[in-house]
C-alpha cells in the first residue's frame, strides 16, 4: 500500500473528491473533521482497511497534532467557506488553524503539506490571463480572501515544512453549497444580474479535477515549494454557463440587466451598514465579491500545472452540470 495521507476537510466538497482520488490511487486515508457522523458516512463508502477517521478541530493543536502521527503527508482542504461572518472567525480558523497544521506537520515530520489556497485577483476590470504571479496579495474585498491570503503567505514564508499548493477557482459539482445553489436561488426569485450584455465570462473548476491537482501536488518533485491556479480551462459566459445549467434542470434562466458601477458601490453600502449593525449570521442581499464573480471575467491561466503537474481536467463543466442537475431533482 502507498503512503498515509491526512485529509483536513474530509466530508466537504473539495474534501471527499479529495478522499476518493486518494483512495482509488492506492493511498490510505485519515479523514479529519469535526462532525463525527458525517466522518463515518464518509468511511462507509469504502474498505476499511483504505480509511480510517479522526474526529477532531484543525484549530484545536492538540487535536490536528495528534491526527498528523504516522501520516506521510497532509493535503489540507479545511477552511471557513461561508461569505460573510466576522472577521475573528476566519482568522482564527483560516490563519490560525493552518498555522496548527503547519506545526502539526513539522512535529510529525511529515514529508510534504498541501494547502489548499485561493486565487485573490478580482478587479473592477476585466482580465483574461491571471497568472500565478499576478496573485493580489492587497486584496480585501472579503474577509474570506484577506484569511486566505494571510494563510497562503503564512505556508510560503516558513522552511519548516515542505509544501505545495493550488488556487483553485470556483470549487463546483455535486455537494456545492455556495455556488450553483445560489445561482438557482437568485433566478427563482429575481432572475441572475447581467452585466456587459452577458459577456461575461465565469471560471469555474470541478471538484474531481482540483482534487486531481491536489494529488499531483503531493507527488510531483516539481510542485515543491509551488503555487498553481487550477480551473477547468473552459471559461464560459455567464448565459452560456446558466442556460446549460437550467435546461438540465427542466427550468428556464431568468435575467436582469444591471449596470456595473452603481450595483457594485450599492454593494459596498450594503456591507457598511451590515457590519455597522453587527449583523453576521446572515449576508447582505449583494455583496461586492458576488458582484465582481458576475460583472467582471477574471480568467486564470493553469498552462504552469498543466506543465508541471501535469494536469489536464477529466470532468468538463458540462458533465458537472448534467450530474449536479440529476443529484438536484432527487432531492
Amino acid at each position: 500500500m502507498k503512503a498515509k495521507v491526512l485529509v483536513t476537510g474530509a466530508y466537504g466538497l473539495l474534501g471527499s473528491h479529495t478522499v476518493k482520488e486518494l483512495i482509488e490511487n492506492g493511498y490510505h486515508v485519515r479523514a479529519f473533521g469535526r462532525d463525527a457522523e458525517k466522518l463515518q458516512k464518509l468511511a462507509s463508502e469504502y474498505e476499511s482497511d483504505r480509511i480510517d477517521i479522526f474526529c477532531g478541530d484543525f484549530c484545536n493543536a492538540a487535536e490536528i497534532e495528534k491526527a498528523c502521527d504516522g501520516m506521510d503527508f497532509v493535503i489540507h482542504c479545511g477552511a471557513l467557506l461561508k461569505g460573510w461572518g466576522r472577521r475573528s472567525e476566519y482568522i482564527r480558523t483560516n490563519v490560525g488553524g493552518t498555522k496548527n497544521v503547519l506545526d502539526a506537520c513539522e512535529k510529525h515530520n511529515v514529508k510534504r503539506l498541501v494547502h489548499t489556497s485561493s486565487p485573490s485577483a478580482h478587479a473592477l476590470k476585466n482580465n483574461l490571463n491571471i497568472t500565478e504571479e499576478d496573485q493580489n496579495e492587497n486584496n480585501r474585498l472579503n474577509y474570506y480572501i484577506e484569511s486566505k491570503l494571510l494563510a497562503e503567505k503564512l505556508v510560503r514564508g516558513q522552511d519548516r515544512v515542505p509544501y505545495s499548493m493550488i488556487r483553485p477557482r470556483g470549487i463546483t459539482g455535486i455537494g456545492d453549497k455556495n455556488m450553483l445553489p445560489v445561482l438557482i436561488n437568485v433566478n427563482r426569485q429575481i432572475g441572475i444580474p447581467l452585466f456587459q450584455k452577458g459577456k461575461v465570462l465565469v471560471d469555474l473548476v470541478c471538484a474531481e479535477n482540483a482534487a486531481l491537482a491536489l494529488r499531483l501536488c503531493m507527488e510531483k518533485d516539481e510542485a515543491l515549494g509551488q503555487a498553481y491556479n487550477i480551473t477547468n480551462g473552459e471559461p464560459k459566459p455567464v448565459t452560456e454557463l446558466a442556460e446549460e445549467m437550467f435546461t438540465a434542470l427542466g427550468t428556464k434562466a431568468k435575467y436582469i440587466r444591471l449596470p456595473f458601477m452603481p450595483v457594485y458601490a450599492a454593494a459596498g453600502i450594503m456591507e457598511a451598514v451590515w457590519k455597522l449593525l453587527r449583523i453576521y449570521d446572515k449576508a447582505p442581499p449583494l455583496t461586492r465579491i458576488n458582484v465582481c464573480t458576475l460583472g467582471r471575467s477574471q480568467i486564470f491561466s493553469i498552462e504552469k500545472a498543466r506543465k508541471e503537474l501535469g494536469y489536464e481536467p477529466k470532468v468538463s463543466l458540462s458533465e458537472m452540470i448534467k450530474k449536479y442537475a440529476e443529484d438536484y431533482k432527487r432531492g
